[in-house]
């Protein structure tokens, strides 16, 4: 199982080593007093730190509730055509700020699933109960990453750290059609703690 480093200080493990390399910029400036080059450096600093960081937070207490994978504003909240699975689907989309929380966080509890021909960019997590939440980025970029690090398989637990947002600018959420959607249009919502929708239990 591929495991996601948990933050340091609160600073996600890889955003470490361009705050390192900066602190060493702003060494050498400071050594060649260069004092432009060090209030740049100091900047720069200010900058990855916003943008790697990772604030604690509370999960509620809702095993049947899909929470949002990231930071933002809901874009998008409408029933589609689920291009991954094909079924029809309700399609969330989560517009990202550049400064929002650093690592993404599972919507639900259960397992990681492949999805056949998707890119990259989609990782799925079927629930006990069956169900499949897709997580896709689709603006921006995650260098070749998935939103969900770990591996076809591997179980999740719901609100927990599963992978970065990097440059992602949406990130959309595909649920099954039949969920209760709790979120309005233009709502702003927090990863691992905003209810986006409630799954519904099937009669047998």
């Amino acid at each position: 199982m591929r495991s996601l480093t948990a933050p340091i200080l609160r600073i996600a493990a890889e955003g470490w080593v361009f705050l390192l390399l900066l602190v060493l910029l702003g060494g050498l400036a400071l050594i060649s007093e260069c004092w432009f080059l060090l209030v740049l450096a100091l900047a720069l600093i200010v900058v990855a730190v916003l943008f790697f960081h990772d604030t604690p937070r509370q999960t509620p207490a809702k095993p049947l509730g899909i929470l949002a994978a990231a930071d933002g504003l809901v874009s998008f909240r409408r029933e589609c055509h689920d291009p991954y699975l094909a079924r029809e689907a309700i399609r969330i989309g989560i517009t990202v700020p550049f400064f929002s929380n650093y690592l993404l966080r599972t919507p639900v509890e259960g397992e990681v699933t492949a999805v056949q021909g998707a890119p990259s960019k989609v990782s799925c997590i079927r629930t006990d109960e069956g169900e499949a939440i897709l997580i896709v980025a689709t603006r921006g970029s995650l260098f070749g990453a998935s939103p969900v690090w770990a591996d076809v398989g591997d179980r999740v637990g719901q609100g927990r750290r599963c992978g970065a947002r990097r440059l992602a600018r949406t990130i959309d959420i595909y649920l099954p059609e039949d969920c209760r959607v709790e979120v309005q249009l233009g709502q702003t919502v927090r990863c691992g703690e905003t209810v986006l929708a409630t799954l519904l239990r099937r009669s047998a």
